[in-house]
């Protein structure tokens, strides 16, 4: 099968920095869907005005906002139905390089089979409360997987492959806000995909703008993490022995 690749961006009222990303993505001459959540209108119409410029851009408009996780499901599955084969994701708020892209492409054309996610590499401009955040999600994430296959599971920047990871977003049920990107992550662990992940810079914007809601937001990754954490108790003998199985075979 010949692998087809996109670029699927969730994007929620981030018109400024989505813009100014949309002429760099056009270049790399890959079909790109933005998903937008619901923006409204003030936000939607002269989005639409800047994609119209841009052949391969399309702009996909949920009716109801969702979340991230529902606008990257959403995007997904847009991607599969128009026949791609991967998806390469990014935020829409510019913390992300697109310049990462050909380097993840490249690797991910080698090893199709498998998801690869951005490690991110923070200056400075990282507040405190996020990168302690993230440090007790990612360890949250390596206890419930029993690996360290995932030392970042909150970065954003990611391929993909469609056919192994459409169906573990079935699971994820009503959890599709700000939790999708960790238990995606976990739940490709526990398929058995290979994750792999790539070094990549990570930049706050001084005059950025996040959605994410501290106490209702948190509330959901706490109530997510207590879910993962049972799965992962329940699994943990199967997943011992799929990694007895392939130290055997590796031998």
């Amino acid at each position: 099968m010949t692998s087809s690749y996109c670029i699927v961006i969730p994007h929620y009222r981030h018109l400024r920095p989505l813009s100014a990303m949309l002429p760099k993505l056009a270049r790399f001459g890959l079909d790109v869907f933005v998903i937008d959540d619901a923006s409204g209108e003030a936000v939607s119409r002269p989005l639409q005005a800047e994609i119209a410029k841009y052949p391969n851009i399309r702009l996909i408009q949920r009716k109801e906002n969702g979340g991230k996780g529902a606008a990257m499901m959403t995007g997904l599955r847009s991607a599969a139905g128009h026949g791609h084969s991967h998806a390469i994701s990014l935020d829409a708020d510019g913390q992300h390089d697109p310049d990462a892209i050909p380097e993840l492409l490249q690797r991910s054309q080698a090893q199709p089979d498998s998801l690869f996610s951005g490690r991110p590499v923070f200056g400075e401009d990282i507040p405190a409360a996020r990168l302690y955040g993230r440090m007790l999600t990612n360890c949250l994430v390596q206890f419930v997987t029993a690996s360290r296959m995932v030392p970042d599971a909150m970065c954003g920047l990611r391929v993909y492959p469609l056919a192994h990871v459409l169906p573990l977003c079935d699971a994820i049920g009503y959890r599709t806000r700000m939790e999708f990107d960790v238990e995606i992550l976990v739940r490709a662990c526990w398929a058995g995909l290979d994750v792999q992940t790539m070094d990549t810079a990570v930049t706050y914007p001084q005059d950025g703008e996040s959605h994410f809601n501290l106490i209702a937001d948190n509330a959901r990754l706490v109530a997510m993490h207590a879910l993962l954490i049972m799965g992962g108790l329940v699994r943990l003998p199967r997943t011992l022995w799929r990694r007895l199985g392939r130290r055997v075979a590796a031998r």
